[in-house]
């Protein structure tokens, strides 16, 4: 019993490796080694991530249900794995928004901020805080009318510590 039970879970991790590949998109059927996984959403749409070769990073593109490309993230990884950047292409793979993220002294996501291309204007800020026990709460999230925005250069670190500031209630350091 033991042994039908262990094939049949082997045949069926083979069958999930080799299935997906029937009825993809051509960017899609066209993924290689690198590909990370597939998620698949309600709506039928999909995200496909892969492993970006020769730099640090990892792009994500995102299909319709109906196969045609919707939207490209390529994320941009630091020294030590960390994501540290974002660019988000539109359909026509022409940029549209980039994101920085922002970690505190304990290497712990705090922010990610989406600024509109070209322009470089704040549009969205997605803000973390962690419990005593270093739990992340669910995220706090800002969009911003890009429209009434100046113009913000991201020097994260900077940033990141006028956040911590923000955090403690004001208190500068």
């Amino acid at each position: 019993m033991k042994k039908r039970v262990m094939m049949l879970m082997a045949c069926m991790a083979l069958g999930g490796i080799v299935l997906p590949a029937w009825g993809q998109s051509p960017d899609l059927a066209n993924e290689s080694k690198d590909l990370a996984r597939v998620v698949r959403h309600p709506d039928g749409s999909r995200s496909v991530y892969k492993r970006q070769s020769g730099s640090k990073g990892m792009r994500c593109a995102t299909y319709t249900a109906s196969g045609r490309l919707a939207a490209i993230n390529d994320y941009h990884e630091g020294k030590y794995g960390q994501l540290v950047g974002c660019i988000i292409y539109n359909y026509n793979r022409q940029p549209i928004y980039k994101v920085a993220y922002g970690y505190d002294s304990s290497a712990r996501l705090i922010e990610e901020r989406m600024y509109s291309h070209p322009g470089g204007k704040l549009v969205q800020r997605v803000i973390y805080k962690y419990d005593a026990g270093g739990n992340r709460s669910k995220p706090l999230i800002v969009s911003l009318d890009p429209d009434n925005n100046k113009v913000i250069t991201p020097t994260m670190q900077e940033d990141v510590n006028k956040m911590h500031r923000e955090m403690r209630g004001g208190a500068k350091r």
